[in-house]
């Protein structure tokens, strides 16, 4: 971290080359008054190694319009930072003079001889360059070089990995580590966090190498909370004196902090603001801006991924309290109930008997039903190649219809998948052909030959088939046209994604289900 101490002259004539070393002497004084250094503009094409220093260490740039008549001089100068004003003396302000101090990127022009610099007063005011120099240029900014930059970018390419990897008990401790590092490395005095919590901003995060006790804040209190909306970064560099003064050397003027205030953003909505602060003299160079939005693009996905990773914690504390409930308070009940109803199966008559052993069948099948969903959501175990014939016979053993009927086509194939999901959607794909079939229906499980390389399976039963009307909503939670629980389908349908495979329905003598998926899901038949 440096201070940008000199001002350049950039240009052959010696006589103005001298003409600035006594404006920058008239212009400051004291410890921190800047030195002045001259470099030729044959040294620019020649990109020697010492015009390239020089620049970097210059808070203000003097050249000549004969010296803007150089390619390699217009290039080098208007790569400046705009934080380094580059600033054109001219004696005489001849058209062709001023044309080429138009097309160049300068910052301002000086035009006039001098009456006498530093001799013609002690302020040195004679010289219309002096006051130039006093307004534009502030010798007691800091700002980061080249170097400084790429070390910062290292500091945050390690704390992306470590905040990548962070467990939720660790976010505010990695987090405060993190900006104590960058802070550190680049002499920034305070950095805090804020995190919008109805309306106000909250500094869940922060840093000081002093002491430091941040205070939540409305968002109209922030620089141009404006542009903070829209997501853009906010630069104050330092002012000295009242609000609206351009920066100066002015011994005793209180200096307003230096800041950088980056907007939190996820998913399109803002979420907080990352703030950097310097109490001394500081220009911000895009550059250091540029690494600082990174690093606060790192928060807010540290963030939003912590968030996420507690909402789901919430979700199966939830779930893990509805399956315990489902598991205890209604399992127990019901087979306290199907024990009782056979114990007095001799005793009613048939029709009643087997009524009320439908309804326990039903409410094991709900039951199930629930938990699967509960337990298993969309997730699958590892896949292999399974035997679909296979599958799908273990499966209709768990269907209780006597008279209902399965036919496996002999060129049914292995598939890749998860055998006990698998397992599991032919199922409920079974028992919804019998629920709306009937419990004489017959059902076929086949291979579907599509296009474009597609393969697939269909299973088919020879029931009523689906109502148009249902069709777009027959596969969400709690949908049923026969009565059940309407969850049977639902989970056919979030196994099948789980896996990558399409799946829909139509009507051919009764329903038709239709998994699709890749050729290479598929293999010859076993």
């Amino acid at each position: 971290m440096h201070r940008r101490s000199v001002v350049a002259y950039v240009g052959d004539d010696t006589n103005a080359r001298d003409r600035v070393r006594d404006a920058v002497t008239a212009a400051w004084s004291g410890p921190r008054s800047p030195d002045c250094g001259s470099i030729a503009p044959a040294e620019f094409s020649e990109v020697a190694e010492n015009a390239t220093s020089l620049l970097s260490d210059a808070c203000g740039v003097v050249t000549t319009a004969d010296a803007l008549a150089s390619d390699a001089v217009r290039h080098h100068l208007s790569a400046t930072p705009e934080t380094v004003p580059v600033i054109v003396a001219v004696e005489e302000p001849e058209i062709d003079t001023l044309r080429t101090v138009l097309d160049a990127e300068v910052d301002c022009v000086v035009a006039g001889e001098p009456g006498g610099g530093s001799e013609a007063d002690d302020e040195g005011a004679a010289d219309p360059l002096v006051e130039r120099l006093r307004d534009a240029i502030d010798p007691a900014l800091t700002r980061l070089g080249g170097d400084e930059v790429a070390r910062l970018r290292e500091v945050l390419l390690d704390a992306g990995t470590t905040l990548m990897s962070t467990r939720s008990d660790e976010v505010e401790t990695k987090i405060v580590w993190t900006m104590k590092h960058v802070g550190q490395q680049v002499a920034i005095d305070r950095i805090v966090c804020y995190l919008e919590d109805e309306g106000a901003f909250e500094p869940a995060y922060h840093w000081s190498s002093g002491e430091s006790d941040p205070e939540p804040k409305p968002f109209g209190e922030f620089p141009d909370p404006e542009a903070l909306s829209t997501f853009e970064d906010v630069v104050r560099s330092s002012v000295a004196g009242e609000a609206g003064e351009e920066p100066s050397d002015h011994a005793g003027a209180e200096v307003s902090p230096a800041t950088v205030h980056v907007p939190l953003v996820s998913d399109w909505e803002l979420i907080g603001v990352l703030a950097f602060e310097v109490d001394d003299p500081r220009a911000w160079t895009e550059e250091e801006v540029a690494a600082y939005r990174t690093f606060g693009d790192l928060i807010a996905n540290t963030i939003a991924r912590n968030e996420r990773r507690l909402e789901l914690r919430r979700q199966t504390e939830r779930l893990e309290q509805f399956s315990a409930v489902v598991s205890h308070d209604l399992r127990n009940p019901l087979n306290v109930l199907s024990g009782y109803l056979d114990l007095v199966a001799d005793d009613v008559e048939r029709p009643k008997y087997e009524a009320m052993e439908r309804a326990v069948l039903r409410m094991e099948t709900l039951i199930d039903d629930l938990l699967m969903l509960a337990r298993r959501g969309d997730a699958i175990d590892e896949t292999e190649s399974v035997s679909v014939a296979a599958v799908a016979e273990d499966a209709w053993k768990s269907v209780r219809a006597p008279k209902a009927t399965l036919t496996i086509a002999d060129d049914v194939a292995h598939v890749e998948a998860d055998p006990s999901r698998l397992r599991q959607l032919f199922e409920n794909l079974f028992r919804n052909a019998v629920d709306h079939g009937g419990r004489g229906v017959g059902i076929e499980v086949g291979v579907e030959d599509g296009r474009s390389g597609v393969r697939g399976l269909y299973v088919a039963d020879d029931g009523p088939g689906v109502p148009p009307e249902a069709r777009d909503s027959l596969f969400e939670s709690g949908f049923s046209t026969a009565g059940s629980s309407g969850l049977g389908l639902a989970i056919v349908n979030r196994i099948a994604n789980a896996h990558g495979w399409g799946i829909d329905v139509r009507n051919d003598g009764g329903a038709v289900f239709e998994l699709s998926f890749e050729t290479e899901t598929a293999t010859a038949p076993a």
